[in-house]
């Protein structure tokens, strides 16, 4: 059952690599609450950092641009963060996120946490508040197009 839920509420969010979300993309995922909860500024002070399987896909239309989310420990607890490779003069990344508090998704992005948006990798969010972790790339800054990777279950 919950699983189901999970899977219809996430239909407007969830592009997958081989999909790409035009300039318009759904208002439910463009307008997602900026929020990274107890976050962690710095995701490269994190050791054992590796990819969150399933969640890197390279960006159509460039020629190397990639995103990925990234995971790694830090103060004994795992955070989550969207990072993009080879980016475009104007491309930046957010990390999308569900918070297990309020089942509601989210938008992390600058290290502070206080906007949607990053020119290379997003604030850490915490294992303790996230369900769901997702990235999501624009080629022109907060203006689109908008990709999305895959959406993946976390920890």
């Amino acid at each position: 059952m919950f699983r189901k839920i999970l899977t219809s509420s996430l239909a407007a969010v969830v592009i997958t690599s081989a999909a790409v979300v035009a300039s318009a993309a759904p208002a439910s995922a463009a307008d997602q609450p900026v929020w990274c909860g107890d976050w962690l500024q710095d995701p490269n002070k994190a050791s054992g950092i590796k990819p969150v399987p399933n969640t890197g896909m390279s960006v159509p239309g460039t020629s190397n641009t990639s995103i990925q989310v990234n995971e790694g420990q830090y103060g004994g607890r795992w955070f989550a963060w969207a990072k993009v490779y080879n980016p475009e003069q104007t491309g930046q990344v957010a990390l999308i996120w569900r918070y297990k508090g309020n089942q509601g998704l989210y938008q992390c992005g600058s290290r502070d946490g206080s906007t949607g948006w990053s020119w290379d990798y997003t604030a850490g969010v915490r294992d303790t508040q996230a369900s769901l972790v997702q990235a999501k790339y624009s080629r022109n800054g907060a203006f689109g197009p908008v990709y999305y990777a895959a959406a993946v279950a976390w920890r």
